[in-house]
């Protein structure tokens, strides 16, 4: 019934509408224009009004919806009820160190507030910390390195490619570079002096808990930044259900997203499938009649994985981003891509190979000389069987965008739209030529 708008860019794109709807502005300074009301006259007309007893909505009420990023199809509406919100509003700083949440805290939203974990944690959550809390908005993620000095939260909470992009700026200082080459008695030295150097650059100094989500991070990151004595905390969820498991303090286990969250079940299906039932889980989507994730009362993720002996979760990669070679080989890309993007100077990695007779690589990369990155993909080769192996390689510009629709606005590779505007160099690698145009360089495995 009604419109509120707080990016600039959504203001100016208006005339897109379809239907005319009463349009109010919480941007300040917003210039005056038609039809558009400012935020504090929009407060002013309920000046008059008596504030009524008790909200006309009960706790199995729709309050919102989520829509899923759409890197596999249209995107869907995902549906959360009151209850569904408060309780995840309630757990979420449950999961907080104590002191955390008991003293003044700050915090900094970066991601865009349709992503579901941190409309949670910005909107919700802060309501039931039981001290002072300051949060900041930022408007476009570009400015995250700006920002993150003037705030320096108290928890933090983002993408994978964010802490990517904080270790990559370790190896641009002098002290950062004699680190990463030493080894031994000298690293051991130069540690509590690199740790502190590069948490106070970043912003993370003041950081009880460091939170990483939305997409696989490379576990072979974590254990960089583990073996520099800062432990970064790997959690799971996805739209239907925000968040469903996280490692805890003390408890981080590398290679696994971490433990269920409280009255939480998660179970794995015979084909391998993660199926969680919680009170996060989502009643299903709207406006979609019977389409539902749903299945026997739990929701089917998409996602593969296995619980380990301790009771915490891995997750092996998404059920149909599997691969099947021509030989009816069947492989995990995430797996791949993962080790791929361990390698210094990768951005992003995608798998391709569904019905080709090998998998073969798209790789985005930071200039620089290509024969390293060619060398450190064969002995990325060395450690997979067979049919994972990468045969050949494009090394491409870290040209990948958001405005171009190459990823989503949470930075997930929408596989789909890059495959079909880099079809010709996708064709390039299974047709044996050693150039491309649009591709810096493509590589192939030894014979």
């Amino acid at each position: 019934k009604m419109l509120c708008i707080g990016a600039p860019q959504l203001l100016e794109r208006l005339g897109m509408l379809e239907q005319v709807l009463p349009v109010v502005s919480f941007l300040e300074g917003t210039a005056p224009r038609a039809g558009v009301l400012p935020w504090e006259e929009f407060l002013a007309r309920g000046d008059a009004e008596r504030t009524p007893p008790s909200a006309p909505v009960g706790m199995d009420d729709l309050a919102t919806l989520r829509y899923s990023s759409g890197t596999t199809g249209r995107p869907k509406g995902v549906m959360f009820t009151h209850g569904q919100l408060r309780w995840m509003g309630e757990c979420l700083p449950a999961l907080l160190p104590w002191r955390a949440r008991h003293e003044g805290a700050r915090y900094l939203s970066c991601l865009p507030m349709n992503h579901v974990v941190e409309g949670i944690l910005a909107t919700y959550a802060p309501y039931y910390i039981p001290a002072p809390l300051d949060i900041y908005f930022l408007q476009d993620l570009h400015d995250l390195a700006r920002a993150l000095p003037e705030v320096r939260p108290t928890v933090f909470f983002s993408v994978p490619r964010v802490y990517e992009k904080v270790w990559e700026r370790l190896g641009e200082n002098a002290l950062g570079r004699r680190y990463l080459s030493g080894g031994g008695p000298l690293r051991g030295l130069l540690r509590p002096l690199v740790r502190r150097g590069m948490l106070r650059r970043a912003g993370l100094d003041r950081c009880a808990q460091l939170l990483v989500g939305s997409a696989p991070a490379s576990e072979g990151l974590l254990r960089a930044y583990r073996d520099l004595g800062v432990e970064v905390h790997n959690a799971y969820g996805l739209t239907e259900a925000p968040l469903v498991t996280m490692n805890r303090l003390g408890a981080n286990r590398l290679g696994t997203v971490g433990a269920p969250l409280p009255e939480t079940e998660v179970r794995i299906a015979e084909d391998g499938e993660i199926l969680v039932r919680g009170p996060q889980v989502t009643p299903g989507y709207y406006g979609e009649g019977d389409a539902t994730p749903l299945r026997d009362g739990w929701l089917a993720t998409g996602d593969l994985g296995r619980m380990s002996p301790e009771g915490s979760l891995e997750i092996l990669g998404r059920k149909k981003e599997l691969i099947k070679t021509a030989y009816g080989k069947y492989v995990h890309p995430a797996k791949v891509e993962s080790r791929l993007k361990e390698i210094p100077g990768v951005a992003e990695a995608m798998l391709v190979g569904e019905g080709r007779p090998y998998c073969a690589a798209l790789v985005w990369v930071a200039p620089g000389p290509v024969d390293a990155i060619d060398r450190a993909v064969r002995g990325v080769n060395a450690g997979l069987a067979h049919p994972e192996q990468v045969k050949r390689w494009a090394l491409l510009p870290n040209d990948l965008s958001t405005e171009r629709g190459d990823l989503t606005a949470n930075l997930k590779l929408k596989r789909h739209a890059v495959a079909e505007r880099l079809r010709a160099v996708v064709g390039a690698l299974y047709g044996g030529g050693e150039a491309c145009e649009g591709a810096l360089h493509i590589g192939a495995a030894e014979r």
